[in-house]
């Protein structure tokens, strides 16, 4: 009952200040669900027409909570289930892989559809931020498209389904890297969030040494930005700012979802902290550094988290010391691409495959669609 109640409050807010859509969800073969990461689902299928669904606060479809009101008692799970039956899918695809409300879409049995999630980004405390498993919940998909192995294998502990090592959807538009741009400048790919400033402050000495680094060594330094509004973005730039007043660098504001990926393209050199795009910098080949240099990170987002690879590698540390930013940058930059294929490929192997062009869930998606799928 305690539960019910806090869903019934979280509800009743929700619905205050939402859009209110007074209009039957049209039917389609293929629904996307969470219009926040439909991108680039929605443009690799958009020849089946699509119909995405919003579960962000964009909009509320009135029918859909009218039909869910008697299961209330499943809170979001029964207006999701009423909004499928509204467009009637062959398969339900997301990429908001993380939300356990989407396991549950293939608990009632005689369900026609399919539902397949795609990794959505690399969640170095994996183990910490999905829900473990429920026994009173079927939680279940058809397929789980993974970024490796290492994914894989966590979620195999929580949702029933067929899992595909797929790689990022979002690195597989590129071609694997063979060949690194020298003249390229170090590359730091930030995950700044405007709305978390403080948190960002704990550790910033990091970027007066790589600054200073730079420098010394006559290199290149460009700020890779996450931050897309023009207000957020301007708070990102004058964080950087000030930690990098000292030196001469630049700053890639992100315009699009593709930015960051065409910056960091061929590059020479990638800094990171715990990104999601510094696994996927893996995954294309590019010669990427991995530098936990706030505190708090050095536990919950080391390296290769879930798995262990220790305090330090050729290419990545625990320890944000002077000596330490300089090792790891002078390997990356010296580093021959054969060498960087026998240090970095077997960790790679474990993490995050790359599949070119997005090959297996192009397959799985066409032949869920045209009724053609070989052992459905």
């Amino acid at each position: 009952m305690k539960n019910f109640l806090q869903f019934l409050r979280r509800a009743w807010k929700y619905f205050r200040g939402t859009k209110r859509v007074w209009r039957r969800p049209p039917q389609s073969d293929l629904l996307i669900i969470d219009r926040g990461t439909a991108s680039p689902l929605d443009e690799m299928f958009a020849h089946h027409k699509p119909h995405i669904m919003d579960i962000r606060g964009e909009s509320i479809n009135m029918f859909a909570l009218l039909r869910a009101l008697p299961k209330a008692r499943l809170g979001a799970v029964a207006y999701l289930e009423a909004y499928i039956d509204f467009v009637n899918p062959k398969l339900v695809l997301s990429r908001s892989d993380n939300n356990h409300t989407l396991w549950q879409l293939k608990r009632r049995p005689g369900v026609t559809y399919q539902v397949a999630l795609v990794q959505n980004g690399w969640r170095l405390d994996y183990q910490y931020s999905l829900p473990p498993v429920d026994s009173a919940k079927s939680y279940e998909v058809d397929q789980y498209f993974s970024f490796g192995k290492a994914t894989s294998e966590l979620m195999t502990h929580r949702v029933k389904g067929k899992m595909v090592l797929s790689g990022s959807i979002r690195a597989n538009r590129y071609l694997r890297v063979t060949n690194s741009n020298h003249d390229s400048p170090v590359m730091f790919i930030s995950t700044f969030r405007a709305a978390k400033l403080d948190n960002y402050l704990d550790g910033a000495h990091f970027f007066y040494l790589l600054g200073q680094y730079c420098a010394e060594n006559e290199r290149a330094l460009s700020i890779v930005g996450c931050e897309r509004s023009n207000d957020g973005s301007k708070i990102e730039y004058d964080f950087y700012s000030r930690q990098l007043s000292n030196f001469v660098w630049s700053f890639r504001r992100r315009e699009s979802d593709s930015g960051s990926y065409d910056s960091i393209h061929n590059s020479k050199c990638v800094l990171v902290e715990s990104s999601s795009l510094g696994y996927e910098c893996l995954g294309m080949g590019i010669k990427v550094g991995f530098i936990a240099f706030r505190p708090q990170h050095r536990q919950d987002r080391r390296f290769g988290k879930p798995l262990e690879f220790g305090e330090k590698g050729p290419f990545w540390t625990n320890d944000p010391s002077e000596g330490e930013i300089g090792r790891v940058l002078d390997y990356l930059l010296s580093v021959s691409d054969d060498q960087w294929e026998r240090d970095s490929g077997w960790i790679r192997d474990q993490l995050i495959v790359h599949d070119y062009g997005n090959t297996k869930i192009r397959a799985y998606v066409e032949g869920v669609l045209t009724d053609s799928l070989e052992n459905r």
